[in-house]
């Protein structure tokens, strides 16, 4: 299980309910791995399912600030291609954070990793560990 995300600043913050992204990251980016498109098929419409249980107000917030910045992943239900551009090279490389990539990508801006990240990191090193282990 991978660890939760705080939710980004842009999005209103909520006392009843955590958003249902939260839980879910490595549902929103790119995997560190190659993956199939029937698999990318999978994550995006499941990511975009988790989106379209949040309120409107959020959505349009979360896809507002990846058109500005011209983010890479799933932003209020839709990808970089529905919201018709695409990702700037500056952050072409970048991994959302909750993610092992989001810490190599702290590590490449010479930023210490927020704690989500350095905790993603290291369970996608445990995992590695435990799959050389048991081979």
């Amino acid at each position: 299980m991978h660890p939760a995300i705080t939710p980004p600043p842009f999005v209103p913050p909520t006392d009843e309910t955590p958003l249902p992204c939260t839980n879910y990251p490595e549902l929103y980016f790119d995997p560190d791995h190659r993956e199939s498109r029937t698999a990318r098929h999978e994550r995006v419409t499941a990511a975009q399912l988790l989106c379209a249980s949040c309120d409107p107000e959020r959505r349009t917030a979360c896809a507002t600030w990846a058109r500005q910045h011209r983010e890479w992943g799933v932003w209020g239900g839709k990808t970089e291609k529905q919201n018709g551009y695409r990702p700037s090279r500056r952050n072409a490389r970048r991994d959302g954070c909750g993610t092992a990539g989001g810490a190599r990508a702290h590590y490449r801006r010479d930023e210490k990793p927020c704690p989500v990240c350095l905790t993603a990191d290291q369970h996608a090193r445990d995992r590695r560990n435990h799959q050389k282990a048991a081979t």
